[in-house]
């Protein structure tokens, strides 16, 4: 069979090789996506980020009873109890006053002598506090038992039955006997002999125990008192110096020889205290508090110190023989969001623009704030690897 050669072949000929410009091409165009390739790895790997999140300090308290014991079990603390009572007594200089005469009179009941006439046929007895009652309704008692004869007449001491200077009374004022058959009240009366008047009042320095001037005397004991319970209980429970002690007063009785008004140069106080101190140390209590107090924050919290000074307690029981007690304590500490929260996961900010993480993240509970810094400065999304993303919370 014949073959038919196309214009310009001839017979053994074989096909033209491409051109060495389109290898030149290929070579090109692959170098340049290499290039491109490794720019890419090279910008994605150089990308950086640090998130920078301020947290908000949250309080966090915590109420509890914690037991003390000489050998504790578990959540007791050691520590000891002792007890005593304690007196002390002073005798005090009474410093004369000055009274003033243009200071009004406190209202008292008055008092006077009243004599009772009897110009009935028949001898009256009255009883003491036999009410006498003058024309204008003022009331007044007898201070004691009397017999008035017939055609006769008796003096006896006479109160008005209430305070008030309305009840002072001038002398030779007549009386009613309200209690007697009114047929014959007006044989057998009564009539003021002197004035009725309230107690008199001094003027002038007057060497008198005032109210305020015990109650100052026995607060100077009950504090002298109390001082030394501490120092000889803490002596006696043998406690290290850096220990915590808690001290109740079980009881105190506080006594005078004086009454208030009453005219002395000098009176006697006393003050009796019976007390009851708690020792322990104060790093075994900071410890159990700080353990409760970390068992009420959420997840991702952390807690700061716990201040001693800001964990007050309360006695609730003692017992000395077996040196125990137990104390209500309460207490507070600051709380805030560490790296750790799982609110804070790198892989929900990871590509995501800068300004949708600080959105975000500054939406969350117990963030203040929230700052991003990328390298390079001129990108504006975070890298796409976790491992490029740091996290610091402050």
């Amino acid at each position: 069979m014949a073959i038919k050669l196309s214009r310009g072949m001839s017979r053994g000929s074989f096909p033209q090789p491409p051109a060495p410009k389109l290898f030149r091409n290929i070579a090109v165009t692959f170098v340049l996506i290499t290039i491109a390739v490794i720019a890419v790895a090279l910008w994605t790997s150089s990308v950086k980020a640090t998130v920078s999140v301020t947290a908000t300090e949250e309080p966090v308290s915590v109420d509890a009873v914690i037991e003390i014991a000489p050998s504790p079990a578990t959540n007791q603390i050691r520590g000891r109890v002792v007890a005593g009572s304690y007196v002390e007594a002073k005798e005090y200089i009474v410093t004369p006053i000055e009274i003033d005469a243009s200071v009004p009179k406190v209202p008292t009941k008055t008092s006077g002598k009243v004599k009772i006439v009897n110009n009935y046929s028949k001898a009256q007895p009255l009883v003491a506090t036999t009410r006498l009652l003058t024309k204008d309704g003022k009331l007044f008692r007898i201070n004691k038992t009397v017999t008035v004869p017939v055609g006769g007449s008796v003096e006896v001491e006479a109160t008005s039955d209430k305070e008030g200077f309305e009840f002072e009374i001038a002398k030779g004022e007549r009386l009613t006997i309200p209690g007697l058959w009114e047929g014959i009240q007006d044989k057998i009366y009564a009539e003021s002999v002197t004035e009725f008047v309230g107690e008199g009042q001094e003027t002038g320095p007057v060497t008198m125990v005032t109210a305020d001037a015990i109650a100052k005397a026995q607060e100077e004991l009950y504090t002298a008192a109390l001082e030394t319970a501490k120092r000889t209980l803490v002596l006696e429970a043998g406690a290290d110096p850096e220990w915590e002690s808690v001290f109740i007063v079980t009881e105190s009785k506080k006594q005078s020889n004086a009454a208030p008004g009453q005219k002395m140069d000098m009176f006697m106080a006393q003050v009796r205290v019976s007390v009851t101190g708690v020792f322990f140390p104060k790093d075994d209590v900071a410890a159990l508090v700080r353990s409760k107090l970390s068992e009420k924050l959420p997840e991702g919290y952390s807690l700061s110190d716990v201040d001693m000074a800001q964990i007050s307690f309360k006695l609730q029981d003692a017992d000395e023989e077996n040196s125990t007690a137990t104390l209500a304590v309460s207490a507070e500490a600051m709380s805030r969001l560490t790296e750790t929260s799982s609110v804070f996961r790198k892989d929900m900010i990871v590509g995501l623009p800068m300004d949708e993480v600080i959105r975000k993240w500054s939406a969350i509970d117990g963030v203040q704030s929230v700052d991003v810094k990328l390298q390079p400065s001129w990108v504006h999304r975070l890298p796409s690897m976790k491992d490029k993303i740091t996290i610091e919370v402050q």
